[in-house]
């Protein structure tokens, strides 16, 4: 598992990660899912990663 995935783990505890047959990564937050980029680009990537995933949380839209 990769470092910001565990991180991810760590920082939101209800959430579930899978990868995708293409690669990417999946998030289920609660009935909603969040797609990821499993290698972040920019140093910005893993923020608005987090903030999808707050978003999610507060049942708006990801």
């Amino acid at each position: 598992m990769t470092r910001h995935i565990r991180e991810l783990h760590r920082q939101f505890p209800g959430i579930q990660i899978s990868r995708t047959r293409g690669g990417h990564l999946k998030a289920q937050v609660g009935t909603q899912v969040v797609f990821l980029a499993a290698t972040p680009s920019d140093a910005r990537a893993l923020a608005n990663i987090r903030a999808s995933i707050r978003r999610a949380e507060r049942g708006l839209r990801p």
